[in-house]
Parts: structure tokens; C-alpha cells; sequence
């Protein structure tokens, strides 16, 4: 007989002991099926995640058929495979359920009211809660805009109300903790006492009801979070939960996974769920049903590279489409948007700059380890090609300090006698960055109608060599190396005081920000209608959720919003734009959701068939690299 049970004080872990050295065979045989988990141990204990664990339960029949071997649970560990029956038993029927009718819905209206909910819903949003708390963990998957917070809420306070939960805890980045703090105040008669984690050492209030903390304090300060969720019933949401996508490969990733077993209730809030395909939901279904993944979705999405084929696509939105909800941005009876490519060749100089640079990494890859050498330094390739396509001087200076973990590198290696190194020694004093000078006129023209620009780039680099160059302008900065209030003096420039001075400082006609460090938790569509877009990487996420920052529920019917992006001819910037139409494409498909599309690119007769990059981008690198490479020579 073997015995089993699981253990939650600290990660989530299940022991498996066995007296002796009772039963070889069959003890072999669940170190192998354990072996993907199994943390420490010895020749009679054995110490294993719970998610592989659970995966792996069909080896507890095989213990008892083939080998004749009992495996006794632990009261815990059977609570939770209890959980497990109760939570799909609940999905089934929410599988059944239909479209709520007029008198469920305003019975769900009452309740709300009930429980000390003020806010007023809107007609889609509470058939979103009406699903929502219909189902045992919930996904809100709609567009950014459509108040996904204003509805978590709501659940929270009828969950709440039932009964069934009696603490929140808020996990997701810096910049949401303002709307959460707005919210928590428009949204009920008596606001829940809330405390902000700020890493260890943080005393949290007797009454506090709701914690809002962020991934990197999760991750590192895992016991103070979990012991405020597993203290009382406790719903833990997710925002921007697609930052979470790595799964437990990740720091953030494997903090809030194990978290989920501490967690009565738990949800997930993202527009962008899946911006590189169907693998990237793998992580949010194992959060919100741990153990219970792989009897959800199809093994195709475990599979990375399988992530955007149209079947797999098709079959993993069948097999979660009733487990989420999600409002499309066709539903928010939004204003149209324009998108404006201007594509321009790049100055001599420039070109020339460019060339040499391809030529240097066609003749890297044509090495016989190439594309195993190339794919370990991918992303460093694509922001060495991304900055000549923009302005070549950035190759010289590396990265910035403000610029994100992932966007990290040197200035590009040069060894002084190649023609790159004379290249760059001209480039200043002859020409002037042409996306440089296009987003000057842009601003300029717009500050003239009285109206404010939203330049993007990925760089900080740009962002600083613009704000020097569009001073009279008096630009508003955001990055990543710009402080939030939650941790900033007062005297000290932050995040939240510039955008504050970009929307109420008549003043300030532009802000310039980088999507990696922005792109979410921001509304800005009452002050500003249009952006530029002086670069762009492979990340999908981080575009569409820049534009919604501009594009977004309470826009005037007759508001124009305007996209323009800034390409250089024959450069990467052709190979990111085919990219990200194949990956919001795909996205698309999967949240069944075709105007996406329609809104979220440019059509093709406009100019357009986290990383900077992912690994499934290497081949439309190499592509670029070599195509372009040869047609210069």
C-alpha cells in the first residue's frame, strides 16, 4: 500500500510514501510517470508537484490493475480531487446553460443592487456576469475597454454576498492599480478596505478586504500573498493575465499557479489572451483549473509551434469557448478607426547601414549551426535590425536603462575595420533619421489643430532622442525606467503625473511611451485620437493593447481614432507587419471574433499583407535576413 497527500502551506507539493521497500515494480513505475515533478525524495518518499501529480492520475488505476498496489489519498488531497469533480460537474452544465433571459437578468440586477453594487451595468456586461458567476472559475477575455474590472467586480461583491468568498486579492501590473483604487470607490455604497502589497514587510490591516499586489511582489514575496488568500475564502484575479503565459517555466508564471491552490475562486482578466496562439492559454486554464488542463484542452495547444494552425485554433476554441466570455470590440458600437501606413525607402546612408548589417548576419547564417546559434540571440538580432531601420545611431549605444528586461543588449559588436563602423561614422553629420523627422511634422501639424499625439516605440533610446527634439511640444515620457506613485517620492516624475500632464496640460501636445511598459491599465481616448507607431517587434500583445489605449468604450460616435505606422521600405519592419497580421489573425480565430482583424490592422490596400521576438519568428527573420540580403548585392 502507498499513500498520498497534499501538502499546501508552502507550494503546492504531494508526498507519496511507501513502508519499506514494498512493491519495486509499481513504485518505478509512478517515479516514472511522477518524474517530470518529482522535487526530492528517496527510496521510499517521493516529493512531486501537485499539476503533474494531478495530470497524472490514470496511474493510480494502473498501480491497482497491474500491480495489485493500493494508493491510500491523504484527507486533503481528497478534498481536493473532490474540488477537481465539483469544479467540472459545474462546467458541464454551464455547457448546457443558454442566453439568460430578460427576468434572470434582472433578477441579477437586484442581487447586485442587493449586495451594495451602485454601479450601474451595461446590457452586455451583465450578461458577461450573468456567465461569470454561473461558472466555478471565470475568464474575461473581452477587449480592453469594455470595463472587464467594472464586471469583476460585480462578481466579486455577489459572490461575496452568497457567501462563497470573503476576501479579494488582485494580482497585475503597477499601472492597473489605479483604475482597481478608482473602481473599488465608483462601484459600491461602502468601498472594501483595500492594502497595496509592497513587497515584504507589508502590514496589512485587520479589515482589509481586497489586496492588490503585482507579479514580480508575488513571485518574490509568495508566502505573504498566499497567506492572505489561504487565511479566509478568498477570490484571486488575474489581470493582464496573459503575462503569465510562460506558465510555470516563468518566475511570475509558477508563483500564481501555485497560488491557485490557495485561491476558493479564481479568474482571469485579459483582451489579449493568446497574442502568439493557442499555447499561450495552456498557463491561464491550469491557474483557473489546476490539474484539470489537459481534460480541457486539445494536446495540439501544448505544442508551440502547432499554435496558430487553423485546426488547432478551431479545436481549442471548442473546447474553451463556454469557459470564458468575451466582448468584441464590434459589440462596443465603437467610432471606426484609420489606419495610415507611410512607407518611405531609408536615405543612402541609412540603406547602406542597413545592407551591411544583413550582410553580417546572412554570412552568420549560413554557418552550419546557424540556426541554433541565431535562435539563442534572436531577439538581439531584431532589435539591432529594428534600430537601423529607425535610426542607425542606436546600434551604437545599446540599450537604455529604462528599456524592459527582454529589450537588453550591447551597442552591436563592431571589430573597427568593416565598412558598418565608417558607415556609422558618416550617418550623423548627412542625414536625419527619417521616422524622426515624419513624427516632427506630425505632432507639429496636430499641435496646430490643437490636438495630441501617442508616439510609440520600443526603445527608450527614441524616446529620449525625441523628447530633446519635440521640446517646444513640452512631451509627456513614459517607459519603463519611470516610476509608478506606488513607490515613487513625491517630487519625483512618475508615470501617473505624466500622463496626467498629457491629458489636462494644453501644453503638452505629444506623449511618448513604450507599449512594453504602458501598453496596459492606461485610458487616454478623451484627450488623445491619435498614434504613431515609430517601431514595432513581433509582440502582438503589446500592439493591440497600445491601441487600445486610445480606442475604447465612451468615445463620441462622430470621434475619428488614427493609427499611423512608420515603415522603412525592405526592412524588418515588413517582416514584423506580415507577422503580427498572421498572429491577431490567428488570435481572431480562436476567440471567435473575425472583426478583430478589421480593427485591429490595417486592410491590405493600406500597405500590409514582452520580446522583441519568439522562437516561431525565426524563420521570418532568416527569411528577411537572406532574401534582402542577396537582392542588395
Amino acid at each position: 500500500m502507498f499513500t498520498a497527500e497534499l501538502y499546501k502551506q508552502d507550494r503546492p507539493r504531494v508526498v507519496i510514501e511507501r513502508e519499506g521497500e514494498e512493491s519495486p515494480g509499481a513504485w518505478a513505475r509512478l517515479e516514472e510517470a511522477m518524474a517530470r515533478g518529482i522535487e526530492s525524495g528517496s527510496v521510499s518518499r517521493t516529493v512531486v508537484h501537485a499539476d503533474v501529480f494531478l495530470a497524472e492520475l490514470a496511474v493510480i488505476r494502473e498501480l491497482k490493475s497491474v500491480f495489485k498496489v493500493g494508493l491510500a489519498l491523504g484527507e486533503e488531497l481528497t478534498a481536493q480531487l473532490r474540488r477537481m469533480a465539483r469544479d467540472r460537474g459545474l462546467r458541464e452544465q454551464v455547457v448546457e446553460l443558454g442566453d439568460p433571459d430578460d427576468d434572470e437578468l434582472d433578477a441579477l440586477k437586484q442581487e447586485l443592487r442587493d449586495s451594495g453594487f451602485r454601479r450601474e451595468l451595461r446590457p452586455f456586461q451583465l450578461v458577461n456576469l450573468y456567465r461569470l458567476v454561473n461558472l466555478p472559475h471565470g475568464a474575461d477575455f473581452s477587449v480592453p475597454g469594455a470595463g472587464k474590472t467594472t464586471v469583476a467586480l460585480a462578481a466579486f461583491s455577489l459572490l461575496r454576498a452568497r457567501g462563497e468568498i470573503e476576501r479579494l486579492a488582485v494580482v497585475g501590473p503597477l499601472a492597473a492599480f489605479g483604475a482597481w483604487k478608482e473602481e473599488l470607490v465608483e462601484c459600491f455604497d461602502v468601498p472594501p478596505k483595500f492594502a497595496v502589497h509592497d513587497g515584504p514587510g507589508t502590514i496589512v490591516p485587520r479589515d482589509a478586504v481586497v489586496l492588490l499586489s503585482n507579479y514580480h511582489r508575488t513571485a518574490n514575496d509568495y508566502d505573504f500573498v498566499r497567506s492572505f488568500v489561504s487565511t479566509v475564502p478568498t477570490q484571486v484575479i488575474l489581470d493582464e493575465a496573459h503575462r503569465i503565459k510562460r506558465g510555470s517555466s516563468g518566475q511570475h508564471g509558477r508563483a500564481v499557479l501555485d497560488l491557485a491552490y490557495a485561491a476558493a475562486r479564481r479568474d482571469v482578466l485579459t483582451g489579449t489572451p493568446a497574442p502568439q496562439g493557442a499555447h499561450d492559454l495552456v498557463a491561464l486554464i491550469s491557474f483557473l483549473y489546476p490539474g484539470q488542463d489537459r481534460q480541457i484542452l486539445p494536446d495540439a495547444a501544448y505544442f508551440e509551434r502547432q499554435g496558430r494552425d487553423q485546426d488547432v485554433l478551431l479545436a481549442t476554441n471548442a473546447a474553451v469557448r463556454r469557459y470564458f466570455v468575451r466582448t468584441p470590440k464590434v459589440e462596443l458600437d465603437l467610432p471606426p478607426t484609420e489606419f495610415r501606413v507611410i512607407r518611405q525607402a531609408m536615405p543612402p546612408i541609412q540603406q547602406a547601414i542597413y545592407d551591411a548589417l544583413l550582410g553580417q548576419y546572412r554570412a552568420a547564417f549560413a554557418l552550419p549551426d546557424a540556426p541554433r546559434h541565431e535562435m539563442r540571440r534572436l531577439g538581439r538580432i531584431v532589435m539591432y535590425l529594428l534600430e537601423a531601420a529607425t535610426n542607425p545611431m542606436l546600434l551604437l549605444a545599446g540599450s537604455e536603462e529604462g528599456d524592459i528586461r527582454e529589450f537588453t543588449h550591447p551597442p552591436l559588436p563592431l571589430k573597427g575595420g568593416e565598412s558598418l563602423v565608417r558607415l556609422l561614422a558618416r550617418y550623423a553629420d548627412y542625414e536625419d533619421p527619417w521616422k524622426y523627422s515624419m513624427v516632427e511634422q506630425i505632432v507639429e501639424e496636430a499641435a496646430a489643430r490643437g490636438e495630441k499625439v501617442l508616439v510609440w516605440s520600443s526603445f527608450v533610446r527614441n524616446l529620449k532622442l525625441l523628447e530633446r527634439r519635440l521640446e517646444r511640444f513640452q512631451p509627456a515620457v513614459v517607459h519603463g525606467g519611470i516610476s509608478s506613485d506606488e513607490i515613487a517620492p513625491p517630487e519625483v516624475v512618475t508615470r501617473e503625473r505624466e500622463f496626467d500632464r498629457f491629458r489636462h496640460d494644453d501644453g503638452c501636445s505629444v506623449l511618448l511611451a513604450n507599449p512594453a511598459a504602458c501598453g496596459e491599465g492606461v485610458s487616454l481616448h478623451h484627450w488623445c485620437h491619435e498614434a504613431v507607431y515609430l517601431d514595432r517587434t513581433f509582440n502582438a500583445g503589446h500592439f493591440l493593447q497600445s491601441q487600445d489605449r486610445i480606442h475604447r468604450l465612451g468615445l463620441d460616435e462622430d470621434t475619428m481614432t488614427r493609427f499611423t505606422l512608420l515603415v522603412s521600405e525592405g526592412s524588418i519592419d515588413d517582416a514584423v507587419n506580415g507577422r503580427l497580421v498572421e498572429k491577431v489573425s490567428a488570435l481572431a480565430v480562436l476567440m471567435d471574433d473575425p472583426g478583430l482583424v478589421d480593427i485591429a490592422l490595417p486592410m491590405p490596400d493600406e500597405g500590409l499583407g514582452g520580446a522583441p521576438a519568439a522562437e516561431d519568428d525565426f524563420q521570418a527573420v532568416l527569411a528577411h535576413v537572406t532574401e534582402h540580403a542577396a537582392a542588395s548585392d
